[in-house]
């Protein structure tokens, strides 16, 4: 058996705004296959150059869609039992497919299931953004008084451990991804630590100023959704309101479900589809109670009208062509005038 874990995060903002009602996920999936029936290319390529593609997979009871990173380059090699190496066998035009699973569920939660080299859940953000026009905000579901509890905490101190042999650029991103990758290059074994605190001498400004910065640090690490390929990390400090010392297990407060899945089928294209929806299904499920005690309640119905219809290329490309069709209709616009005073 294999264990991939499934990640609770919940749409907070639509296009910069509070989501007060239900986000429209039904449509967003009626639009993925309606795409997926014509033939649309659905490819969106990331600033960073990363390339997804999204499909429908159900619709019932949740919205399930299915994100994959699109590779052609850097492919891993395949080998026999003595290690000879040869290429992937992958016939002309094929790509190599990471993928990562997502269930829309109630009060705008987003189960994802994930497995080591899918994307990352807020690449399903970039990927609604670029192909549809919509940018979701995606925060981590968290358990029920960890954010009480970093709301309040004066952080002195930050600190996160994890294999050597996990490290990479890909399980973070910005600064952090940088971090990452560079110590890939230094250590291959053995356990990554890194630390950072206040310190205790220095001016209370300063202080000050170190400790926001942390903070920004913390926040961008909580929003990568990688946190439980970590051993260890913390996050120490005052509780402003009782003057206490706190340290903050952000790994095991992070809302995270662990699951056996059967190597096997998750290698079989057709068995993968079938036992994700059926997985993330019975953690909507589950969790239900968790998420109705703790999430506020989403009231009204989601706006169909939010989402347009895919186009080849995403919203980039739509925007071109309304602008070229624009510009001609100003052209011959411009002629007919032209005409009239001659």
């Amino acid at each position: 058996m294999a264990r991939r874990s499934v990640q609770f995060w919940r749409i907070e903002q639509l296009n910069g705004d509070e989501l007060s009602r239900p986000f429209p996920a039904r449509r967003v999936a009626e639009v993925l296959k309606k795409a997926q029936d014509a033939g649309t290319d659905r490819r969106f390529t990331s600033v960073d150059g990363t390339v997804l593609l999204a499909q429908a997979l159900a619709s019932s009871p949740y919205p399930v869609v299915l994100l994959d990173r699109v590779r052609d380059t850097n492919l891993p090699s395949v080998g026999d039992a003595l290690g000879r190496r040869k290429p992937l066998p992958l016939a002309p035009g094929d790509h190599l497919l990471e993928t990562t699973y997502f269930a829309f569920m109630k009060r705008n939660v987003i189960a994802v299931l994930t497995s080591g080299n899918g994307p990352r859940a807020s690449r399903m953000g970039e990927y609604l953004g670029g192909m549809l026009g919509l940018e979701p905000s995606l925060v981590p579901v968290v358990r029920e008084d960890i954010e009480e509890i970093l709301r309040r905490l004066e952080v002195s101190r930050f600190e996160f451990a994890l294999p050597a042999e996990r490290l990479s650029g890909k399980l973070m991103e910005g600064e952090w991804a940088d971090v990452l990758e560079s110590a890939s290059r230094l250590v291959n074994e053995g356990t990554f630590r890194i630390s950072l605190s206040v310190g205790r001498s220095g001016k209370a400004e300063d202080k000050q100023r170190i400790r926001d910065r942390i903070q920004q640090l913390i926040d961008l690490f909580r929003q990568a959704g990688s946190v439980e390929h970590f051993d260890y990390v913390v996050a120490e400090g005052k509780d402003s309101l009782t003057g206490d010392r706190e340290v903050v297990d952000l790994l095991k407060e992070r809302f995270i479900s662990h699951i056996e899945v059967d190597p096997d089928v998750f290698n079989d294209p057709q068995k993968s589809v079938a036992e994700a929806v059926s997985i993330l299904t019975k953690q909507a499920r589950d969790n239900e109670a968790f998420f109705a005690r703790t999430l506020p309640d989403i009231k009204g119905s989601a706006d169909p009208g939010q989402v347009p219809e895919m186009v080849a290329g995403g919203m980039a490309a739509a925007r071109e062509a309304v602008a070229g069709a624009r510009g001609k209709a100003e052209a011959h616009e411009g002629a007919g005038h032209e005409l009239v005073r001659g």
